[in-house]
């Protein structure tokens, strides 16, 4: 599809990203995570959610005129740009053939700004070295999303997705280079996560690795 806007803009900065400005290339997600809202919403998402995707190919087009401060009456906020979300993740299998993420990565760092990536996928580490120019220059965080750090958990609520362990490895990658890292420990499944020993292993997992910050969470119930 052939988006019309890439860059969400929010009234208040988000307190979860520390963001005004996200932003999307994928519609859907192939992750399959049982748990996911847009089970219910679908996103707009045509076809069965989980198993098909819209991609918007003219995103980096578009997002270049967005992020341009001479196309601006008024300059952006200073912020961090959110890449990622609940739409779908920026990192997800499809990214290794459109590569609309690290094209967005090469923007945002063209642009000096800074970024906060929020994923599940261990694809990651192939932009670490623009990620690691962001960072330098304005900062970057790169966050990961967990229902909890078990494996066997894991395998059956996050199907699609790496296992925690690969997870924290990658995060453990990024914090050798300087960057910060976080524990999105959402959604908290009730009567499955949700148990003490379960999130005291995680609080420890992320101590072990040197997660700067971890943030909590419940599950949409739809």
């Amino acid at each position: 599809m052939r988006a019309k806007s890439i860059l969400r803009k929010s009234r208040k900065i988000d307190s979860w990203f520390i963001s005004y400005y996200g932003m999307n290339h994928y519609r859907g997600c192939l992750h399959g995570c049982v748990y996911c809202d847009g089970r219910s919403e679908k996103y707009n998402v045509e076809g069965e959610f989980g198993k098909d995707i819209t991609v918007k190919i003219n995103a980096i087009e578009i997002l270049n005129r967005e992020l341009n401060p001479r196309r601006k009456r008024k300059p952006m906020r200073r912020s961090y740009i959110m890449l990622g979300g609940g739409v779908g993740d920026s990192y997800q299998p499809v990214e290794k053939k459109y590569q609309l993420s690290r094209k967005a990565m090469n923007l945002v760092n063209n642009y000096n700004l800074p970024v906060h990536i929020l994923t599940k996928s261990t694809l990651v580490e192939r932009d670490i070295d623009i990620i690691k120019e962001i960072n330098e220059k304005n900062r970057a965080i790169v966050s990961f999303s967990f229902s909890s750090v078990s494996k066997e958990i894991s395998s059956i609520f996050e199907p699609g997705v790496p296992a925690p362990e690969e997870r924290l490895e990658t995060m453990k990658l990024f914090k050798k280079e300087g960057i910060a890292c976080g524990m999105f420990l959402i959604p908290v499944i009730p009567y499955i996560t949700d148990k003490p020993e379960l999130i005291e292993d995680a609080v420890r997992k992320a101590k072990q690795y040197r997660v700067d910050f971890i943030l909590f969470s419940g599950m949409t119930l739809k």
